[in-house]
């Protein structure tokens, strides 16, 4: 157990701690350092001396991986892990945790939202009815198709896919799915209809493609020029994982020549949407009429926020009480810790915000 842990919380203030996520602190006696620093020349004084450091969306470089002298924890107020360098970590024997169920439903519901609305093209349907063209909008109206005509293409098959695939089944959608390893026997996929294929396939079959996949070497631009030149004519692209897996410049290109019908963006590598000064985006991936593009929400509400306090702040009470996290929230599970753990106690966390 660490006696008065030293606890950095990185960006304090573009996501202040919650209240849900303060009050669970203060449960279990932890009064973390809140900072907003982006620059790893700032943010090492900080973390030098931390034995835990939170974060949400700051880059946790090697260099400042290697400042934290006797740090035991980096823990991920969220899911992805890609701007942590998870390998130095694991290298100098510190934990990275994260919360990789919180925002599940969020996902799904934006994910399904984006597709409702370019299937019934109520973008493009808004500007004609503020621009009193309504007989244009008739009669554009009647080349929509019913969902139940359309396919859905899942790319990826973790918890986020499967929502997506049992938000869709009332509508009528077919679905069909890609995963790395397609031998693996999934019993979910066969409880709702969904057909695996190699992503090629998918890519040329779908109407409607969607990603969900973390970004790794393995990820990064997946979806390149060739491959979103696969996709079928008039077909949509979802994009809420991660902006690098998708070559956006060639995403552009096709939605601005109508190969690609529509997109809907919530993530992005062609602009910082995390950046310390907010300037208005001009990239036609952003600006194309065709396009529902979003500041990364998708994953954001308020039961979500619950969700992350929670998840977060049980890492940190089991690692300053001497026990590992949760095995599902630990990134790198080879990891020797720098200082030995002992296994994870559910016993910690019986005490829950209910209780007031």
């Amino acid at each position: 157990m660490i006696e008065d842990p030293v606890v950095v919380r990185l960006n304090a203030e573009m996501f202040p701690i919650s209240e849900p996520e303060r009050k669970l602190l203060d449960r279990f006696g932890l009064r973390p350092i809140e900072v907003e620093e982006a620059r790893p020349e700032r943010i090492i004084p900080h973390v030098r001396s931390a034995d835990a450091v939170c974060v949400v969306s700051t880059q946790l470089s090697a260099p400042i991986i290697d400042s934290m002298e006797r740090c035991q924890l980096i823990s991920r107020l969220g899911n992805g892990t890609d701007k942590i360098d998870v390998t130095r970590a694991t290298e100098r024997g510190i934990i990275v945790s994260n919360v990789p169920d919180f925002s599940t439903h969020e996902m799904a519901e934006h994910v399904m939202a984006v597709i409702l609305s370019l299937a019934r093209e109520i973008p493009r349907m808004q500007r004609y009815m503020r621009a009193g063209a309504f007989a244009q909008a008739r009669f554009e109206s009647f080349a929509l198709r019913r969902l139940t005509t359309r396919t859905l293409g899942l790319i990826g098959w973790g918890d986020s896919a499967k929502a997506v695939a049992r938000c869709a089944q009332p509508f009528g959608l077919e679905v069909i799915a890609t995963r790395r390893n397609l031998r693996q026997s999934s019993p979910e996929a066969e409880d709702l209809g969904v057909e695996m294929m190699e992503l090629e396939s998918l890519l040329t079959r779908a109407d409607y493609v969607s990603l969900h996949l973390p970004l790794n070497e393995e990820t990064r631009g997946l979806l390149n020029r060739s491959r979103l030149e696969m996709m079928k004519s008039g077909a949509v692209l979802v994009n809420a994982s991660r902006g690098e897996i998708v070559d956006e410049d060639a995403l552009a290109d096709l939605l601005r020549s109508g190969q690609i019908r529509g997109a809907g963006v919530d993530t992005y590598g062609v602009i910082d949407i995390f950046a310390e000064t907010e300037l208005v985006p001009t990239h036609s991936l952003v600006t194309a009429e065709n396009v529902i593009a979003t500041p990364h929400v998708s994953g954001l509400s308020v039961e979500a926020n619950l969700d992350v306090a929670v998840g977060s702040v049980q890492s940190l009470a089991s690692v300053t009480r001497g026990h590992l996290p949760h095995p599902k929230q630990i990134v790198n599970p080879e990891v020797t810790p720098i200082v030995p753990l002992k296994a994870h106690d559910p016993k910690l966390f019986e005490t829950t915000l209910g209780e007031d």
